[in-house]
C-alpha cells in the first residue's frame, strides 16, 4: 500500500471506517436518514453502524443513539443528514467525541450566496482545522468505495451493487453519480471510488486527486469538475498522476462565458475562464471530455493500460457492417484528428494490398473496411493477421449494426476480440441503432466499450491517442537574465501606482525583456511630428496616448499611412481634438510616431491572469480581427519552447504559420520569431507574477524578415505587494 503524507492517511477514515455514525438517521422508509442506512448495510459493510436520532428507539434493526456523544465506542467517520442550523453544534459534538472524518451532507451553506450560509461554512471550516477533522462537503451526498464495500449516502447509485473497478471519480455534482455509474457499467468498466466533494469546506478536489494518485486500487481517475482552487498544484499532481501510470480525464461542467467583456485588456477578454481551464487541462496532460458518455467511455477504454510503443503501430483500423456507417467513421476520424492506418485515400499497400487483391468478388477494400464489401465475413481475420505481421496492430473501431443473425454479430464480434488479445490493442464499438441484448452483453462482459453516440465514440479515442501522445517537454523555459531583469525592475517602479501602463512605459519594459518592439519617437508639436516622420524615411502611424484609454482606435486616436508633411499636419491636430473631448487632462497625454512596418499577418500576443489558475500565454488573430473573429490559443505557464511550438503545430492558427514558412528562401523563420516573442513575454511574467495582470502586444506583425510589435499594453494587478 501507498505510504501517504498524515493528511492523506486521514483519508482511510472516509474510506475504510472501522465503524460509522449516521445523524439523523430515520425509521421513516425514503427519507435520507433511512436510505443511507440501508444502502450501507445492503452494501456489505462490515465495520459498526450507529444511527443517531434524538428519540433513540431502533432503525432498521439498529439501536439508535440520541447524541454522538452516547456511543460506547469510538467513531471514524459520521454522516450528517440533519438541517444546516443543527449541524454546527452536532459537527463540535463530533470534534469533542473524537470523530475522524465528517460527511455534511446538508445544503444551506455558502452555496446559497447568503451571509448566514457563508458564516456557517466558516464555523464548519474552522472546526475541521482546530481539530484536525478531514471533512467532506457541505452540500454533498456521501462516500462510495466498492472495494471496501462501503456505500455511505442516499444517491439512488449508492444502493447499485459493490462490484469493485479500477475506475475512480471525484465531483463537483453529486446527483450525477447516477449518470456516470450506469454509463461505465455499459462500458464493461466499475467504479472504485466515487467523492462528491460539495462545497469543499475543507477537503477539495485536488485533495482527492491527490488520494487517489496513491491508491492502489485506482488505474484510472475521473474529475466531474465545475473549478480548482490552485492551478499549479494541478500541474503537478497531473504530473504525478502520470508518474505513477494513471491516466486523468475531465469533464469541465459550466463552460458557457459570462463576465469577461469586462476586461480592459484584449488578452483578458479573449481569455475567459472556460478557455483558461481547457489550456490548463491540455498542457498538464489531463485528458478532457465534453459529455458523461465520452468521460465513462474514455475511462473504461484507459482501464485496459495503454501500450509502450507508438508511431503507426497505433493508427486506427476502422471496420464497418454497412457502406454508410465506414463513410461516418472516416469523416469523424479526421474531424478528431485520429491518423487511419493505411494510404490517405483509405487503400492498402504491401502484403495487405497482395491479400485483397486475391479476395474474389469482392468490392473496394478500404480503411474503414466496409465487412460487406469484403463477400465473406471470415476474410476479416485474415485481413487482421496481415496487417499485424506489417507491423499495423493499433486500436480498431467496429461500426455496428445488426447483421440479420444473432450468430453473425457475435462470430464478428469474436473475430475482433480475438485480434486484441494478439495485439493487446483496444477494441471500441459503436452502434447508434443499439445491439441485441445478448452481443452488447458479449462485448461488455470482455471489456469492449460499446456507444450509441459516435461523437462520445471518438472523443474517448482522442483521450486514449492524447495519453499516448503527451509528454512534459524536456526544456526548461528561459528566464530574464540579471541585466534585463534589473532593467525591468526599474522601469515598473518608476511606473508604480499606476494600474494601466501608457504605450510608451509598456514598451520599455517588453524591450528591456527581449520583446522585439518597433521604436516610437515622441511628437508632442507638430514639428516633432514632421521630423519623426523625416527620420522614418518613409509612412509612419500617430498615436495619442491618453490614461486610461486602453483600445486607442476605438478613440480616435490612431491615423496610419501618414506619408507627407501636410498629412502629418492634419493627423496630429486629429487626434488633439480626440485628447481634448477624452477630458484628460493635456500634460498627462502625449502622442507618438511610428514608422509603418510591411506586414504579411498580424497577430495579437500576450499574458493574462486567470485566478486561481494562473498566468497564461496568449496568442491569436490580431488587429482588428482580435475579437471578431476569436481565434485564439492560450497556454498555461510556465511553458517550454518545446512546448508552445507543439500546441502551435496542432492549431488552426499554427497552420497560418507554418505557410508564412513555407517555401522562404531567407533564414528567418516567422514560426521561430513568434515563439521566442511569447518566450520573452512569459520570461517577463515569469519574473514579476505579483506584478503583472495582463500583457497586450496588438498587433505582432509579421513581415518576410522580421516579428515586431507596433503596440503595447501592460496591466499590473491591483493586489501587487508594496515595493
Amino acid at each position: 500500500m501507498t505510504a501517504f503524507p498524515p493528511r492523506q492517511r486521514a483519508f482511510e477514515a472516509l474510506f475504510r471506517p472501522r465503524s460509522v455514525a449516521i445523524v439523523g438517521a430515520s425509521a421513516t422508509p425514503f427519507k435520507q436518514g433511512n436510505v443511507a442506512i440501508k444502502y450501507l448495510i445492503a452494501g456489505g459493510y462490515a465495520g459498526a453502524v450507529y444511527p443517531v436520532n434524538p428519540s433513540g428507539g431502533e432503525i432498521e434493526g439498529l439501536r439508535a443513539w440520541p447524541s454522538i456523544l452516547d456511543i460506547p465506542g469510538e467513531v471514524d467517520c459520521a454522516l450528517f443528514v440533519i438541517p444546516a442550523g443543527a449541524t454546527i453544534a452536532a459537527v463540535r459534538q463530533c470534534a469533542e467525541k473524537g470523530v475522524r472524518a465528517i460527511i455534511v451532507g446538508s445544503n444551506g451553506f455558502a452555496e446559497q450566496g447568503t451571509d448566514e450560509g457563508r458564516a456557517r461554512q466558516r464555523d464548519l471550516e474552522d472546526i475541521a482545522r482546530r481539530h484536525g477533522i478531514l471533512l467532506l462537503g457541505p452540500n454533498t451526498n456521501g462516500v462510495w468505495n466498492a472495494s471496501a464495500n462501503f456505500s455511505l449516502g442516499y444517491n439512488t447509485s449508492h444502493g447499485d451493487p459493490m462490484i469493485p473497478g479500477p475506475v475512480s471519480i471525484a465531483a463537483h455534482s453529486g446527483a450525477l453519480f447516477n449518470s456516470i455509474a450506469p454509463a461505465l457499467a455499459e462500458f464493461g468498466a466499475r467504479l472504485s471510488k466515487f467523492v462528491p466533494v460539495g462545497n469543499e469546506a475543507d477537503v477539495d478536489m485536488l485533495d482527492v486527486l491527490e488520494f487517489f494518485i496513491g491508491d492502489d486500487e485506482t488505474r484510472v481517475i475521473g474529475l466531474l469538475m465545475e473549478g480548482v482552487r490552485d492551478g499549479a498544484r494541478l500541474r503537478d499532481l497531473a504530473r504525478r498522476a502520470r508518474a505513477a501510470g494513471k491516466p486523468v480525464v475531465a469533464l469541465k461542467l459550466g463552460r458557457s462565458e459570462a463576465g469577461a467583456g469586462a476586461a480592459l485588456a484584449h488578452s483578458s477578454r479573449l481569455a475567459g475562464s472556460a478557455r483558461a481551464y481547457d489550456a490548463l487541462l491540455r498542457d498538464s496532460g489531463v485528458l478532457r471530455v465534453r459529455s458523461i458518455e465520452a468521460l465513462a467511455g474514455a475511462c473504461a477504454l484507459l482501464a485496459g493500460g495503454l501500450p509502450s510503443r507508438g508511431g503507426a503501430n497505433n493508427d486506427l483500423v476502422c471496420v464497418s457492417t454497412t457502406g454508410g456507417g465506414a463513410e461516418l467513421l472516416a469523416d469523424h476520424a479526421a474531424d478528431f484528428r485520429l491518423a487511419l492506418a493505411g494510404a490517405a485515400d483509405g487503400s492498402w499497400d504491401g502484403e495487405a494490398a497482395r491479400l485483397i487483391a486475391t479476395f474474389t468478388g469482392a468490392g473496394l477494400v478500404r480503411n474503414p473496411v466496409d465487412g460487406g464489401n469484403l463477400g465473406d465475413w471470415t476474410r476479416l481475420e485474415q485481413l487482421f493477421k496481415t496487417l499485424e505481421g506489417e507491423g499495423r496492430s493499433g486500436p480498431v473501431l467496429f461500426f455496428a449494426h445488426m447483421l440479420p443473425q444473432e450468430r453473425r454479430d457475435l462470430a464478428v464480434a469474436e473475430m475482433l476480440l480475438r485480434r486484441r488479445e494478439r495485439t493487446g490493442a483496444p477494441l471500441v464499438c459503436v452502434a447508434p441503432g443499439g445491439m441485441r441484448d445478448s452481443v452488447k452483453a458479449f462485448y461488455a462482459a470482455r471489456k469492449a466499450p460499446v456507444f450509441r453516440d459516435t461523437g462520445a465514440c471518438f472523443a474517448a479515442l482522442r483521450c486514449y491517442y492524447d495519453a499516448l501522445e503527451f509528454s512534459a517537454p524536456d526544456d526548461a523555459p528561459p528566464r530574464l537574465d540579471a541585466e534585463r531583469a534589473a532593467q525591468a525592475r526599474a522601469l515598473l517602479d518608476a511606473a508604480a501606482g499606476a494600474d494601466i501602463l501608457t504605450e510608451i512605459d509598456s514598451a520599455e519594459i517588453l524591450r528591456a525583456a527581449g520583446v522585439p518592439i518597433v521604436e516610437s519617437a515622441v511628437a508632442r508639436t507638430p514639428g516633432e511630428a514632421r521630423e519623426a516622420l523625416r527620420a522614418a524615411g518613409g509612412p509612419v502611424v500617430l498615436k495619442g496616448v491618453a490614461p486610461g484609454v486602453a483600445h486607442k482606435n476605438d478613440a480616435g486616436l490612431v491615423v496610419t499611412s501618414i506619408a507627407s508633411a501636410d498629412a502629418m499636419d492634419r493627423a496630429h491636430a486629429a487626434i488633439e481634438r480626440a485628447l481634448a473631448a477624452l477630458g484628460a487632462p493635456r500634460d498627462a497625454c502625449s502622442l507618438v510616431a511610428q514608422k509603418m512596418l510591411p506586414s504579411r499577418v498580424e497577430f495579437i500576443a500576450g499574458v493574462t491572469h486567470e485566478p486561481p489558475l494562473g498566468h497564461f500565454l496568449v496568442f491569436g488573430l490580431g488587429g482588428l480581427l482580435a475579437e471578431a473573429l476569436d481565434e485564439v490559443l492560450l497556454i498555461s505557464m510556465p511553458a517550454s519552447a518545446t512546448a508552445i511550438s507543439a500546441i502551435l503545430e496542432k492549431s488552426r492558427i499554427g497552420a497560418l504559420t507554418r505557410r508564412l514558412d513555407a517555401g522562404a528562401a531567407s533564414p528567418f523563420s516567422a514560426r521561430r520569431a513568434i515563439v521566442d516573442a511569447l518566450l520573452a513575454l512569459q520570461a517577463l511574467t515569469l519574473e514579476f507574477p505579483e506584478l503583472v495582470r495582463s500583457i497586450d502586444v496588438n498587433p505582432l506583425i509579421v513581415g518576410a524578415d522580421h516579428c515586431t510589435a507596433v503596440d503595447a499594453l501592460i496591466e499590473l494587478r491591483a493586489e501587487r505587494p508594496e515595493t
